[in-house]
């Protein structure tokens, strides 16, 4: 068996595969580290939730209450083979997954630098599924791998030079594994080699990146030394005048803390329209959507600007989608995953209908699995 960790910072999701990567079994821990945390598993035929009222202090207690799940579920840990692991970033160094040893864990604490809210809480999970399990490898796959290619004039920043030279400040991107993903299923759904396409592959979900995919490279892509550059997100700001945070410093008397608070989760969507969940936008907004209903009466202010924040949102990913067909001379499909791209049809329409492209490609819809492409690289490198 293959198991695949997927941890955030107050969060852990896996799936287990068996050798031929057929999905077993998946569930998720939320809340790690306050009250009220719970684990949702889905095993064969077997379902099952925890809850912890009292919390769930770490990330090594929330596995030991994975490995009794999957155990009550009829499966023996030790059959596990390999377990790999979703690291966000990867830096310049790590552009392949590797297999875990101590040496490759010293260099990824120094990344903690670059993704303090996402490699620590990676890097714990590691540790403790190292403790629980020390025979089986450990492969480390990086969201930041995919943009290995990107080239030199895409990926600097014009800042003084010494920033990149000496600290790394440069455009690394995120969300790789799922626009990897779909790229590759694209051009299986396509029958065509993936060598040979041009696609734009749009993952829309809390965090939201558009990238540019040509003949398999990924060549530019929306989110940079940060998750939070690119597009409006539900919570992130995406593209603002890099002077914005000077002026709330100085003119607003705000503190780094506030102004990172503020960029990273408040605004976006729900800076806009007061929503986070793009159905709460659109139903705000007069769109029905089918089963799901906003429950409050709506004011004439708030549909406003719940209007404002869809076409924002929209808008976003059309101008990425209209660049990037441009620098790579058109493009065969246009593909849409996560959450709201995958689920939600008036975006896509609306997003399409903002752009024109002289080919008119193929738009295509395909929900994304990181975990099983962490299985196919975790069973290439571990066997």
């Amino acid at each position: 068996m293959y198991l695949i960790i997927n941890a955030g910072s107050s969060s852990l999701k896996f799936k287990i595969f068996d050798g031929r990567l057929s999905g077993m079994g998946v569930g998720l821990v939320e809340r790690i580290g306050l009250k009220n945390s719970f684990l949702d598993w889905k095993i064969g035929d077997r379902a099952g939730r925890i809850d912890w009222p009292a919390g769930m202090p770490d990330h090594e207690r929330a596995l030991v209450g994975v490995f009794g799940s999957i155990k009550e579920a009829g499966l023996d840990v030790s059959g596990v083979r390999a377990i790999g692991h979703r690291v966000v970033h990867g830096g310049e160094e790590f552009i392949a997954p590797v297999r875990m040893t101590s040496a490759v864990e010293r260099k990824l604490v120094a990344l903690n630098r670059l993704a303090p809210l996402h490699n620590p809480a990676n890097l714990a999970a590691y540790r403790a599924c190292r403790k629980l399990l020390p025979k089986a490898e450990h492969v480390a796959c990086f969201d930041t791998a995919f943009y290995r290619d990107l080239p030199d004039y895409a990926f600097t920043y014009s800042l003084p030079w010494d920033l990149y030279a000496k600290h790394g400040i440069r455009k690394y991107g995120f969300h790789g594994l799922s626009h990897e993903y779909v790229a590759s299923e694209a051009a299986r759904q396509l029958k065509r080699p993936l060598s040979r396409l041009k696609l734009i592959t749009c993952h829309l979900g809390s965090g939201a990146s558009v990238t540019a995919v040509r003949h398999g490279r990924a060549t530019e892509t929306t989110m940079g030394f940060t998750p939070l550059e690119g597009l409006t997100m539900s919570t992130r700001c995406g593209d603002i005048d890099p002077a914005i945070p000077l002026y709330l410093i100085r003119e607003l008397k705000m503190g780094e803390r506030e102004v990172d608070d503020m960029l990273n989760r408040e605004s976006g969507l729900l800076g806009i329209s007061g929503f986070k969940d793009m159905r709460d936008v659109l139903s705000a907004a007069g769109t029905k959507i089918p089963g799901y209903a906003l429950s409050g009466k709506v004011s004439a202010e708030t549909k406003r600007r719940a209007k404002l924040a869809f076409e924002v949102f929209c808008y976003d990913v059309a101008r990425y989608i209209a660049q990037y067909a441009g620098i790579m001379g058109g493009c065969d499909a246009v593909v849409f995953t996560a959450g709201i791209g995958e689920r939600s049809e008036p975006v896509r329409k609306r997003v399409m209908s903002m752009v024109t492209l002289p080919n008119r490609p193929k738009i295509m819809v395909i929900p994304t699995d990181e975990e099983l492409m962490i299985a196919r690289e975790t069973r290439r490198v571990a066997g």
